[in-house]
């Protein structure tokens, strides 16, 4: 999810679909010659230091990184202690059991988001997205060929492309193109992410399937990986309108869903 991008957001009426690949996704499919489907036996979700060196993604390189690896972290610092850019980063690790020949893999993610900024003590919202949300534009993020049994994605919710500390009037825009106010204070997003697997396989007449995930404690099925992230911008000095941006200690990515409460109430 790139901030400074809207058109790789699409537009609103198309957000709201899913993938197309999951339109014909169902689970437990048999092939023609009887086989089942691979399932999802393990999943890791890193938050430190930098992409796995084995990610075969297009964007697993970018900048920050380290050994040629992206950062991963707040403010993609990696191992670092010193925030990086105005964007977070995470990569999850699905491990595969079952994978034969001819079974292709996609990774699909859709979020729930909202942008707020302080101006003169006031949080204003920007623009919210409801759960549901596309946020599957393209396969730059995705290592879909299994590495011992594993495939990858990564993401840099954020803007990535905004070094910190950023100057006085620097410009943080939603998805949609909407900008921040010169004189904000503070600049919040809040995104919650819903990640899942889908496999299909030509050869055995087997469509697109949502691949089976491990099942939560107690036994229940796991329908998706939730995930969240906060990128909370402050001013340095604090309050000042005129001060450069910095990472704010608030800021976080890691495992777990945000409510629709949280994401649409304003920042306190």
């Amino acid at each position: 999810m790139f901030h400074q991008s809207p058109a790789q957001f699409g537009d609103i009426a198309r957000a709201r679909v899913v993938n197309r690949r999951r339109t014909e996704a169902f689970r437990g499919s048999l092939g023609r010659l009887g086989q089942p489907m691979p399932q999802v036996s393990g999943f890791q979700f890193r938050n430190t230091n930098s992409a796995s060196a084995v990610n075969c993604c297009v964007g697993c390189t970018r900048a920050p990184a380290t050994g040629g690896h992206t950062n991963l972290g707040v403010g993609q610092r990696g191992a670092g202690a010193v925030n990086l850019v105005a964007a977070n980063a995470m990569e999850i690790v699905f491990t595969i059991a079952g994978h034969r020949a001819g079974i292709e893999y996609d990774i699909l993610r859709t979020l729930r988001t909202s942008q707020w900024q302080r101006r003169g003590g006031a949080w204003t919202r920007m623009e919210a997205f409801p759960m549901g949300t596309n946020d599957d534009h393209h396969a730059d993020d995705e290592c879909l060929s299994p590495r011992s049994n594993r495939i990858f994605v990564l993401d840099t919710p954020g803007w990535p492309n905004i070094a910190l500390p950023a100057p006085n009037g620097t410009i943080f825009g939603g998805v949609t193109g909407v900008p921040s106010a010169a004189d904000a204070t503070e600049i919040v997003v809040r995104d919650s992410f819903a990640e899942w697997v889908n496999a299909r396989s030509v050869d055995d007449g087997i469509s697109w399937t949502a691949l089976e995930l491990p099942p939560l404690s107690g036994g229940t099925p796991r329908r998706h990986v939730y995930w969240h992230n906060i990128i909370w911008l402050i001013r340095n000095p604090a309050g000042d309108p005129t001060g450069t941006w910095v990472m704010g200690p608030r800021s976080e990515i890691r495992l777990t869903a945000l409510s629709a409460a949280v994401i649409n109430a304003a920042p306190a």
